[in-house]
């Protein structure tokens, strides 16, 4: 129990790290991808929402540490679209396809990016002048979602390479 605790606490900070040292600093669009997302949508495809939940409360705490939003905008954001995106697992994508995951990580983004935008709107309202969310907001989110779709479609192949649990196919009905 111990064991499984300090490990995931560990990939937790490695997993938050990869995200703001590495891929923050990529240059052009590619600094869009939001790996965090794309791997708690994994997690709550694989495990299950506690766990999910587990990993964005300590996810959003290690954004917490870089970001110049208040604290608890990235918790926040986080744990909300994993409910939301657990909403959406339960009662909308009866499979674990790449069609569904690839789905649901649009629908995720998306959820996500309207969350962190109205927290940082209301900031906005309350402080003005200190928060302003950039005035191409479809595009960035577009760009958003894209980037994490590619990184949902590389993650799910290379899962479905090594343990052969998930099928990219679609469902067809049967004519009988």
């Amino acid at each position: 129990m111990i064991a499984k605790l300090i490990t995931n606490i560990i990939l937790i900070i490695s997993l938050a790290l990869v995200q703001v040292a590495f891929i923050s600093g990529l240059t052009g669009w590619l600094n869009n991808l939001n790996l965090l997302l794309v791997v708690l949508l994994f997690i709550l495809g694989f495990a299950n929402l506690d766990l999910a939940l587990a990993w964005a409360l300590g996810l959003g705490l290690a954004l917490e540490l870089f970001s110049f939003l208040p604290f608890g905008a990235y918790l926040a954001s986080l744990a909300l679209t994993v409910v939301a995106a657990n909403f959406l697992l339960d009662y909308f994508f009866t499979n674990r396809s790449l069609y569904s995951f690839l789905a649901l990580t649009g629908l995720a983004t998306a959820i996500y990016e309207l969350i962190i935008y109205a927290m940082v709107f209301i900031l906005a309202e309350i402080s003005p002048g200190e928060f302003s969310p950039s005035g191409d907001f479809l595009a960035a989110s577009f760009k958003q979602i894209g980037l994490n779709l590619l990184g949902t479609l590389l993650i799910f192949y290379i899962i479905h390479f090594l343990l052969r649990n998930f099928k990219p196919v679609f469902l067809v009905k049967n004519k009988s």
